[in-house]
C-alpha cells in the first residue's frame, strides 16, 4: 500500500461506527434531558488557550500537542474540550449560568495503546456559574445515572479534593520536606514535576516512585476549612444520592486549572490505564481566560475507551417538557431523585434544586434555566402525598397526587 492512515489513527466504519453514533444519540438525549446545550467549538484553536489553561508544564502543552503556523499565528489541533467551551462562551458572550455537552474529536501525540489513539472522540460536559457541594455530588450521579442507562457494569468511581491556592501552597512545602531525603530515589520525570506540577508526581507509573509516594503526606489530609467542608459535603450527598465511590488520596488531574474535588470512572478490563471518565471542578479558569469569577466543574469521556467496557445498546432518544423540582431541605433529596427518574423516564428534561437554597432562590433559577413546571417538594407534601406541580407559562399551580403523576405526565407531551 503507497498510502496508510498515520499511527495512532484509524478508520471507522460498520459495527463499530454504529455504536459510536448510538452513544452520540444517547448523550445528545440524556444530557438535553439534565439541561445541557450542546456546543461546538473549532478543531484547531490559538495555542496560546491551552497554553493559558492547561498550563505550560504539563505533559500536554510540553509534549503532546499538535502545533503548527500559519500566517505568523501558532495554531494546535484541539486537545481537550474545556478551554475551548469557556473561550466560546467568553467571546459569544453565553448567558451563565450555564450547562453545555461537547461531542469533538481530539488530538494529541500520546504512545498508541488499547483503546487512545491520537485522534480520539471525546463527550464532555461543563456546567458554569454553580459552585456548591451539590452541584459536584449531582454531577458525578449524571454520569453514574448515564452509564447504567447504557448498560455498562463493572466500573468504579473514584474521588479526591486537591484543594484550592491557599490548599496546595502549604502542602507543597510539607510535601517537599517530606521528599528531601529521598529526591535522589525518584525518576527524572518526577523530579521535574516536583518543580512546575508538583501534584503529577502522584500520577508517575514508576514502581519505585509509587513505592516511595505510597506514604507521602496527601493533599487530601491537609486541605484548609473550606475545601474541607466543601468535600466532605460533596461526600455526604454522593451518600443521600446512593452513588457508590472510593476515596483515591493520590488521585489528581494532569492539568493546571482543576480546584477542590476531582473525580475517575474506572473499569477492570482496561488494563492498567483504567480511566474511561475524568474530570473535576475548575472555579479559577474561567478569570484566567479573561472573564469573571465564575466557579464551574466538568468531566469528559473517551468514546473509544468506553466502547471496550459496553456491550451493544440501541436506545431511542426523546423529546419532552421541562421541569424544575425545588427539594426544601436537604432530608428530601432520595424523594427527589425518584421524582426526577420519572420525569425523565417519561422523555421529559428534569433539573434538581439545591436544598440548601430558599425557595425563592431556587425559584429564580428555575426561571434562569427555562423550566415550563416548578414542582415544589417540602415536609408538607411529604406528608400529604401530593405534589405541588406550578404551569411557569400559564402562571397556575396545582396538587397532584403520586398516582396521577403519571397521566399529568403523558397529557403534557
Amino acid at each position: 500500500m503507497v498510502y496508510q492512515k498515520p499511527k495512532g489513527t484509524r478508520d471507522l466504519y460498520g459495527r463499530e461506527l454504529a455504536r459510536i453514533e448510538k452513544i452520540n444519540v444517547l448523550a445528545r438525549d440524556f444530557f438535553r434531558r439534565n439541561g445541557y446545550e450542546e456546543i461546538r467549538t473549532p478543531t484547531f484553536e490559538f495555542a496560546e488557550l491551552f497554553i493559558r489553561s492547561i498550563g505550560a508544564n504539563t505533559d500536554i502543552v510540553e509534549k503532546e500537542m499538535y502545533a503548527f503556523e500559519y500566517d505568523a499565528k501558532k495554531y494546535v489541533l484541539k486537545p481537550e474540550g474545556t478551554a475551548s467551551v469557556l473561550r466560546a462562551v467568553l467571546e459569544n458572550q453565553l448567558p451563565l449560568p450555564g450547562r453545555f455537552l461537547y461531542i469533538a474529536n481530539m488530538f494529541r501525540k500520546e504512545k498508541p495503546q488499547k483503546g487512545r489513539y491520537r485522534e480520539f472522540q471525546q463527550i464532555g460536559v461543563e456546567i458554569l456559574g454553580e459552585g456548591n457541594p451539590f452541584g459536584d455530588a449531582d454531577l458525578i450521579a449524571q454520569a453514574d445515572i448515564f452509564f447504567r442507562e447504557l448498560g455498562a457494569d463493572r466500573y468504579f468511581i473514584e474521588i479526591n479534593s486537591i484543594g484550592c491556592l491557599k490548599c496546595r501552597s502549604a502542602y507543597k512545602e510539607t510535601l517537599v520536606s517530606w521528599l528531601q531525603p529521598q529526591t535522589a530515589r525518584v525518576c527524572d520525570d518526577c523530579r521535574r514535576r516536583l518543580e512546575r506540577n508538583f501534584l503529577r508526581i502522584f500520577d508517575c507509573k514508576v514502581e519505585a516512585c509509587q513505592k516511595i509516594y505510597r506514604d507521602a503526606p496527601k493533599i487530601t489530609d491537609n486541605l484548609c476549612v473550606e475545601c474541607a467542608d466543601h468535600y466532605r459535603s460533596v461526600k455526604s450527598y454522593l451518600d443521600i444520592m446512593n452513588v457508590a465511590y472510593r476515596e483515591n488520596k493520590k488521585l489528581v488531574r494532569g492539568l493546571d486549572y482543576y480546584t477542590r474535588t476531582v473525580f475517575e470512572f474506572k473499569h477492570p478490563d482496561l488494563g492498567a490505564q483504567d480511566t474511561f471518565l475524568a474530570g473535576g471542578r475548575y472555579d479559577r479558569l474561567m478569570a484566567e481566560l479573561g472573564g469573571e469569577n465564575v466557579p464551574a466543574i466538568g468531566w469528559a469521556m473517551g468514546v473509544e475507551r468506553l466502547l471496550l467496557t459496553l456491550p451493544e445498546t440501541k436506545p431511542e432518544p426523546a423529546s419532552g417538557r421541562t421541569f424544575f423540582v425545588v427539594p426544601m431541605g436537604k432530608d428530601l433529596i432520595p424523594d427527589v431523585i425518584r421524582l426526577r427518574s420519572q420525569i425523565q423516564d417519561s422523555g421529559h428534561i428534569c433539573l434538581i434544586g439545591d436544598p440548601e437554597d430558599s425557595l425563592r432562590r431556587q425559584l429564580k433559577k428555575a426561571d434562569r434555566n427555562r423550566a415550563e413546571y416548578v414542582i415544589i417538594h417540602g415536609s408538607d407534601e411529604q406528608a400529604q402525598g401530593y405534589y405541588t406541580v406550578r404551569d411557569m407559562k400559564k402562571s397556575e399551580q396545582k396538587k397532584i397526587s403520586p398516582l396521577e403523576f403519571d397521566k399529568f405526565l403523558k397529557e403534557i407531551q
